[in-house]
């Protein structure tokens, strides 16, 4: 067996002198132009659309797709459109806000100045007015005055009240006026002067209080007086705040209410309320 011939490295170089085809045939030979396709009869000619040119049924502005339409674009919105409104509200509030102001303010303010506003004459209106009285009211002249408690009734059916620094002792008053000076001063012996001699039980007891402990002796100006209910002569005793005569029922509950008999000439206390 003879061996196969060996192959040629280039099968060009030994036996092929020609040339290997070009890639494109057409366009290698000359005088050979590449023929034209013509549409069939009764077609229209297409022609190529120029470039950026969108597609039939495509609107401008949006990127075409293979078997899609898109919808018309949205125009955009206009900006500040609203602001020439807004604007003109404001104005036309504050207008309207200025016009109240100077309509309402003068009224409000002129009221009191305006000698009209009250609705008449001022002349007629100061003469309807009632002149004073010169006759002093009976309201004034029962007033406390600061001259020792000589001025007469300050509450119903109480008398004229009168003081620790001047008054009578063989009196209502001045039996409850010597029975608690005595109590403050320790004064023993006066106290048990004024007492009578069956005092009730509550007098008793005060009477054995005020001889067992020391009195304050505070010094203070007392005041007392009294009045007659149901045939017994109830006297009072007591200091104010202000050292005037008592003139409110607030003064009266700071203070002793005795019950005062005249034994043999003599005023003496029987019975205490506190």
């Amino acid at each position: 067996m003879q061996p196969e011939p060996q192959q040629p490295s280039d099968p060009y170089s030994q036996g092929y002198s020609t040339p290997p085809p070009p890639t494109n045939y057409y366009q290698q030979q000359p005088g050979y132009s590449q023929p034209q396709m013509q549409p069939p009869p009764g077609q229209p000619q297409y022609t190529q659309p120029p470039m950026g040119t969108p597609p039939m049924g495509v609107q401008a502005g949006y990127p075409s797709a293979p078997g899609s339409v898109l919808p018309p674009p949205i125009p955009p919105a206009k900006q500040g459109g609203n602001l020439g409104v807004i604007l003109g509200v404001v104005v036309g509030l504050v207008v309207v806000l200025g016009v109240a102001a100077v309509l309402l303010i003068p009224k409000l303010t002129g009221d009191d100045d305006d000698p009209q506003a009250g609705g008449g004459d001022p002349e007629t209106s100061a003469s309807d007015e009632p002149e004073p009285s010169e006759e002093p009211s009976e309201e004034a002249s029962e007033e406390p005055t600061d001259d020792g408690g000589d001025s007469g009734a300050t509450l119903d059916g109480w008398g004229t009240p009168v003081n620790s620094d001047d008054f009578e002792a063989n009196s209502p008053e001045g039996a409850a006026l010597t029975y608690r000076l005595a109590s403050d001063t320790d004064d023993d012996a006066a106290l048990q002067s004024v007492v009578c001699a069956s005092p009730s039980d509550n007098m008793q007891f005060d009477v054995d209080w005020e001889l067992e402990y020391e009195g304050g002796n505070f010094g203070f100006l007392l005041w007392s007086m009294s009045k007659e209910v149901s045939g017994a002569t109830q006297v009072w005793v007591g200091w104010t705040m202000d050292d005037l005569p008592p003139d409110t029922q607030d003064d009266l509950d700071s203070g002793y209410t005795f019950t005062a008999v005249e034994e043999s000439g003599a005023w003496k206390l029987c019975d205490v309320e506190y």
